[in-house]
């Protein structure tokens, strides 16, 4: 999950606003000899150089607190359907067609050699059909249903849902499947790098929105 969905941008967002949103976030500020009274209103990424340490260090270990502290299982929930839309359907839909035509580059220039993993382009152009018709009836008839905590009505298709989760998890095995579980051949070329690397967070990151749906927002309203 992105930083920045849970903690805000960290070249944004202060100290003091850090510890309001977490109290036990001072705790780890306090570990790097910073004040949360004296510190406050600088940046969680000033922070970091202070400390001298990596920004993404210590965004880490913020984060880690604040799951350990507030657990996803208590988001409310029109937190996590913002989430749910911003952080990971628009990312999605944009990322896939990408990776399609980068899969197509890579099974025509490539097409000769013996790691290339043939069939990949259409396994990618089938995974972004599959979830672009999916966030459009999840979006249309359930997420909008579940706003404000509203009770859905009993036709509310969340069964269908995880049972389209289900097709998209065995569609991201197929990919694992044909990459060898994203492994670079030796003298794979940058592009190829680069897809095997983008399908790898891809296959991670509708995981997570996968498990977010199924186990922590779709429980709260089943029949």
């Amino acid at each position: 999950m992105r930083y920045q969905s849970i903690l805000g941008n960290c070249n944004e967002t202060t100290i003091g606003r850090m510890v309001e949103q977490c109290p036990e976030t001072s705790t780890v500020f306090q570990s790097y000899s910073l004040s949360v009274n004296d510190d406050r209103s600088k940046t969680v990424q000033q922070a970091a150089a202070q400390a001298g340490i990596a920004g993404k260090t210590l965004c880490r270990q913020l984060f880690d607190v604040c799951m350990e502290h507030k657990p996803l299982e208590d988001m409310e929930t029109d937190t996590l359907l913002e989430l749910l839309s911003t952080e990971y359907d628009a990312v999605h839909l944009e990322q896939l067609p990408a990776l399609h035509r980068l899969a197509r580059k890579i099974e025509a220039v490539h097409r000769a050699s013996p790691d290339v993993p043939l069939g990949i382009t259409r396994a990618v152009k089938q995974l972004e059909q599959t979830l672009t018709d999916h966030v459009k009836r999840e979006e249309a008839y359930v997420l909008s249903r579940l706003e404000h905590d509203k009770s859905p009505s009993p036709d509310t298709p969340i069964g269908q849902m995880n049972d389209e989760h289900e097709a998209i998890k065995k569609q991201l095995r197929g990919l694992r499947e044909l990459t060898h579980n994203y492994q670079v051949p030796e003298a794979a070329c940058r592009s190829w790098r680069k897809l095997y690397e983008e399908l790898k967070g891809l296959d991670f990151s509708l995981s997570e929105q996968i498990y977010l749906e199924r186990d922590i927002l779709f429980p709260r309203f089943q029949f």
